[in-house]
């Protein structure tokens, strides 16, 4: 089996050396295939921590944290399998020494990344299991731990063919799991060591929540549209796809909020004046906002401000629902925001707890969307306090992961050298 896994890779990369003609993602993969040699300096780390993308770093992120907290000395080392993790990571505040992408799973990849970097402990976040590196990693005797693991009973793993992955899981010293479902799967396969911990995500939203309010606005536009948002309601649309987009233009003149807020996850020219055709003149770019007279739509044309708009919204419609790539709706809940989304949300645990608790909603037609926005507006200061008081109910996942995981590091002086 681990053969026809070695063979699966090998057509992975086959595919990224094909896919890099018309895909930026595929091609940045593919020309950085080796760049972790020159751009990451020979270890030993004290911790690797190897993430998908931008969204598991902000998971990983509060146990870095306190990490950095407890051992101010340790290097840090993170990897990403995403191309946009690793472009968009430094827009977060971290303590994160260096970052690459990690190479596909070759063993040759495998046996000469870690003889580079010499990690003493290797965290995985929630499902990032890559068996090369898996059984690399065990046979040093480098301890393995995996956090905010999430897994579902429909994934590879647990079929009949997955054994080798189920064998790959089995090296790991330690599972921080985010729910009890995911415990009682791997419990299933006779893995024991296992502790429910929850999600590290909503300690991560928290502490962004105090730096956004406690610091200054980091870019001028955000203060003239704080100032703009005075005293009025608003509807803001959070990392949209164009279903999104189109829902919220057909029913936007009968919407009962002042104006709308549109940042899209998709930024590029072409997108943004697709947007722009489709508001007319009733759209603004955020970068003209100093020109805003009338304007009814603000068109958000950057990257990394979005879980600093939420502050000035009063309910959010997160994009990825219709695509099954449900973006955070945890950002905008940390101000109290009711959310809705669209109906692909099984891979998102958060997203369910929030439509049984009455706390968001599903839509899946525009009069939809107009219902579930009424609705939750004539009710917004009572579905507000909820939200705050459901989101610090289940904060401390960090502490909890910490006490645990930091009494079976492997560790030396410090620094690394």
């Amino acid at each position: 089996m681990r053969s026809l896994y070695d063979f699966s890779i090998l057509l992975f990369s086959f595919g990224v050396f094909i896919s890099r003609f018309f895909n930026a993602k595929a091609k940045q993969r593919f020309q950085s295939r080796n760049a972790w040699k020159t751009s990451i300096p020979s270890g030993p780390y004290d911790l690797w921590m190897h993430c998908a993308s931008l969204g598991e770093f902000d998971q990983g992120l509060p146990i870095l944290w306190e990490y950095k907290s407890t051992y101010p000395q340790a290097k840090i080392l993170v990897t990403f399998f995403s191309p946009s993790g690793l472009n968009h990571y430094q827009n977060r505040q971290h303590c994160v020494n260096y970052a690459c992408l990690i190479p596909l799973d070759h063993r040759k990849n495998v046996k000469q990344f870690l003889k580079h970097v010499k990690p003493k402990n290797v965290v995985f976040v929630k499902y990032e299991f890559w068996l090369n590196f898996i059984l690399g990693i065990s046979k040093k005797g480098i301890p393995l731990f995996s956090i905010s693991t999430l897994l579902r009973k429909n994934q590879f793993i647990f079929n009949p063919f997955g054994g080798i992955f189920r064998k790959g899981l089995s090296c790991f010293s330690h599972f921080y799991v985010q729910n009890e479902a995911t415990k009682l799967l791997l419990h299933k396969i006779g893995i024991q060591q296992v502790t429910v911990c929850g999600d590290t995500r909503y300690d991560h939203v928290l502490k962004q929540r105090i730096n956004t309010l406690k610091n200054p606005k980091s870019a001028p536009e955000l203060l003239q549209l704080q100032n703009y948002c005075k005293g009025k309601s608003v509807f803001i649309l959070g990392s949209s796809w164009l279903v999104e987009e189109e829902m919220a233009h057909s029913i936007h003149d009968k919407i009962p909020l002042d104006f709308t807020i549109i940042a899209p996850h998709n930024i590029s020219e072409k997108h943004l004046y697709e947007i722009e055709a489709m508001f007319g003149d009733k759209c603004i770019r955020l970068s003209e906002i100093n020109r805003v007279s009338r304007e009814t739509v603000i068109l958000v044309d950057c990257i990394g401000l979005l879980h600093q708009l939420y502050q000035f919204a009063n309910i959010a419609f997160i994009g990825g629902g219709y695509t099954g790539r449900l973006h955070n709706i945890l950002e905008p809940a940390v101000y109290g925001l009711p959310v809705v989304f669209g109906p692909k949300h099984d891979k998102f645990p958060e997203a369910e707890e929030f439509i049984a608790r009455g706390l968001g909603s599903e839509v899946l037609t525009p009069q939809d969307l107009l219902e579930k926005i009424t609705f939750l507006m004539q009710n917004e200061e009572a579905t507000k306090s909820k939200i705050m008081s459901f989101v610090n109910e289940k904060s401390g996942a960090t502490s909890r992961i910490s006490s645990h995981l930091f009494s079976m590091l492997a560790h030396s002086d410090f620094p690394s050298n």
